[in-house]
């Protein structure tokens, strides 16, 4: 099948669960309740009163017992359990009894740089596996090189818990790892070098579109051929929403609409800096991609490319300080206003190209993290509702001006 198998979220449910009172009975919640017998010493009961007590005890359990599994199936047929219950909230600074979304259908990246010292982890799933795959070109040569996608191979910092793959030229088989993936590659030991001609669409789109392993032509089997569909997501990011609309919708199907953009814009000159996020929805079944963009301003942007210094983000520690900055700030001014729609996607998965599938590295660890009381995580959290198709915009998306920033067109992205 086209897509790739949804797994089950963590509900976000409060840890004081002693103190849960019989309103949530009446209100059909599976949590348990713990009743306090008082009992009153001026009455202490005597001996043939706890025996006759305790006998009726155990008749009252034999009933219920017989009686229970009826009323639950013919008196309760439809009641669904409080943790999967989907609830509507707008304020989200209490976490502790809502169900929190994951980006459940995971990471599909391109030449992404590395992201930490130790590989993040997916915390929703036992072996840390991230589902979706982490893509970068590289041609190989005679002997043992390689020329690599040279933001792939931009720093060695590893690369997270997830499939990958090395897409060669549609003459040659592509090579596959299934999770963990190759996490330390690309690595340059003195053979592998970097080639900035493989890092744009033009090389991408024809490989993932012929794709072939071991002899055999895959392009059309997940994850392959989700990659291919979102290839075109992650590199519209630097096209204008018109145009991004349009070639959306010529690889995916018409069904495929964007349904959020935002631009964050600061600097003017040479630091004119776009830093676009989108969320893009299938109106069919409400699926939902989120988008981050990669370095499009040498500017200030290399600067946060070569800032690895490492330090610590939800939770997770030797995480490259540039990118998380960069996340860190993508959120703090673009994320509310998106995160009202983000809990009608029935499913998410995140795109990026670049420096874009490292900030999904970072964004998705986080998401699925689940830990509630972590800022970051808080910062980037929002609540599942029920799906729902979210209209597609109609105009070419908003943009959020920093106190220094230059107006420079009317609709950015600005073209180049």
């Amino acid at each position: 099948p086209f897509w790739l198998k949804s797994y089950p979220r963590r509900p976000c449910l409060s840890r004081g669960l002693a103190d849960m009172s019989l309103s949530s009975l009446e209100s059909g919640s599976d949590d348990f309740i713990e009743e306090e017998l008082l009992a009153d010493s001026a009455s202490r009961p005597t001996f043939l009163q706890r025996g006759l007590c305790a006998l009726g005890g155990v008749s009252a359990a034999l009933i219920l017992m017989m009686v229970m599994p009826v009323l639950h199936r013919e008196v309760f047929p439809t009641r669904v359990p409080s943790a999967n219950v989907l609830i509507s909230q707008d304020d989200i600074d209490d976490l502790s009894q809502q169900q929190c979304g994951t980006v459940d259908e995971g990471i599909y990246s391109f030449g992404a740089p590395g992201t930490a010292i130790e590989s993040l982890r997916d915390l929703q799933h036992k072996d840390g596996c991230f589902a979706g795959l982490r893509v970068w070109a590289e041609d190989v040569l005679p002997g043992t090189a390689k020329q690599e996608d040279g933001a792939a191979i931009s720093n060695q910092l590893n690369h997270p818990h997830i499939a990958s793959l090395r897409l060669h030229t549609e003459e040659h088989d592509s090579h596959f790892k299934p999770c963990p993936g190759e996490e330390k590659q690309p690595y340059s030991k003195g053979n592998q070098f970097a080639d900035w001609r493989l890092h744009w669409e033009p090389i991408y789109k024809p490989r993932l579109g012929n794709l072939s392993l071991l002899g055999k032509v895959v392009a059309d089997k997940a994850p392959f051929s989700v990659a291919y569909g979102y290839n075109r997501i992650a590199y519209k990011q630097y096209d204008s929403t018109k145009h991004a609309k349009a070639h959306i919708k010529e690889r995916l199907g018409d069904s495929w609409n964007i349904v959020s953009r935002w631009t964050l814009v600061q600097g003017a000159g040479f630091m004119y800096d776009e830093d676009p996020m989108m969320l893009v929805q299938d109106a069919q079944t409400q699926r939902c991609v989120i988008a981050f963009a990669g370095i499009n301003n040498y500017g200030n942007e290399l600067a946060t490319a070569m800032d690895v210094r490492t330090s610590s983000f939800c939770g997770f520690d030797g995480v490259h300080t540039g990118y998380r900055d960069e996340l860190r700030r993508i959120v703090k001014f673009l994320f509310p206003k998106v995160r009202p729609l983000m809990g009608k996607c029935s499913h998410l998965a995140c795109t990026g190209h670049s420096m874009g599938g490292t900030l999904c590295d970072l964004f998705t660890a986080c998401a699925n993290s689940q830990r509630l009381d972590d800022p970051d995580f808080k910062a980037q959290s929002w609540l599942k509702e029920a799906p729902a198709v979210i209209p597609e915009i109609s105009d070419c998306g908003g943009v959020h001006y920093m106190d220094d920033a230059e107006h420079r067109c009317r609709c950015p992205p600005c073209p180049k």
